[in-house]
């Protein structure tokens, strides 16, 4: 499904002059304690999944760190100047990077309150998207990590129930994304037809295979985020659901449905998915 080998050197050396960076500041981090989320890692997974039509929103770079204490953090605090009020955000190799602490320093799991910043902020199933993150290969010969397309909606599913709880809806489309790349997948369609597993999950949605994408990335991210995680958000999920299909838009891409009930269809079945692993 994904394959990192096509990634060129042109979209990765950004990211690999921050990690360079960042890792020779005294922190005793390693590359693998790294993982690129957010926009950046959007990109560069839209791009190993072999597709080329433009993505409209953001490219910031983020960088989660997986940390067993704060001293780390202090550490860059006072390396790197701030950029932004968000108390995260710093300026790093001439680029403004969100860095973004998890680990052993969240409490409770799931939250972190970094010292740089006045309030807690959610780190939701990130040391479950790390656990099975990929190594992504950087300019230079350093590894580092990036989610899987499971992980990356997982964190896009837990950042629309909180943003779009106060009214902002920008994870909308990144979900819509995450659902597009499922349901173009060859290797999707593979498991599908392929797989006992996959016939069940056609079978369940009518030969639908766009509905059997859905659901199967409900399956996929269910499972990498497990029963513990996935109970704290099923109770909430999806929200308005009215408001998650009008933002559910892939904007640059014709086999992406404009209707409202076919976008309304496709979160019905990844809930389907999800809850088909509820606790």
């Amino acid at each position: 499904m994904l394959d990192l080998t096509r990634l060129p050197d042109a979209a990765l050396a950004p990211l690999a002059r921050v990690v360079d960076v960042v890792l020779e500041a005294d922190t005793g981090l390693s590359p693998d304690r790294l993982m690129v989320v957010g926009a950046y890692c959007r990109d560069l997974l839209h791009r190993a999944l072999g597709l080329r039509f433009a993505l409209t929103a953001t490219h910031d770079l983020d960088l989660a760190l997986a940390l067993r204490s704060w001293e780390a953090y202090r550490v860059l605090a006072v390396t790197f100047p701030r950029a932004g009020t968000t108390g995260v955000r710093f300026r790093i190799a001439n680029a403004p990077v969100d860095l973004v602490p998890f680990g052993q320093i969240e409490a409770p799991p799931g939250t972190v309150s970094p010292p740089t910043r006045g309030e807690p902020m959610s780190v939701w199933a990130f040391q479950e998207i790390h656990a099975k993150a990929l190594p992504l290969g950087l300019p230079g010969g350093r590894t580092i990590r990036i989610p899987s397309v499971a992980g990356y909606a997982a964190a896009k599913l837990a950042a629309w129930l909180d943003r779009s709880a106060w009214g902002e809806t920008r994870d909308a489309p990144d979900l819509a994304l995450a659902l597009h790349w499922y349901a173009e997948s060859p290797h999707v369609l593979g498991r599908l037809y392929d797989t006992s597993a996959g016939n069940d999950v056609l079978i369940a949605e009518a030969a639908d295979v766009p509905l059997a994408s859905a659901h199967l990335l409900g399956l996929d991210v269910a499972e990498l985020v497990g029963p513990v995680r996935l109970g704290e958000q099923l109770g909430r999920w999806p929200g308005k659901i009215e408001v998650l299909a009008r933002g559910l838009h892939v904007s640059q891409s014709p086999q992406w449905p404009t209707d409202q009930a076919r976008r309304v269809q496709l979160i019905e079945a990844l809930t389907r998915g999800l809850s088909a692993a509820a606790p």
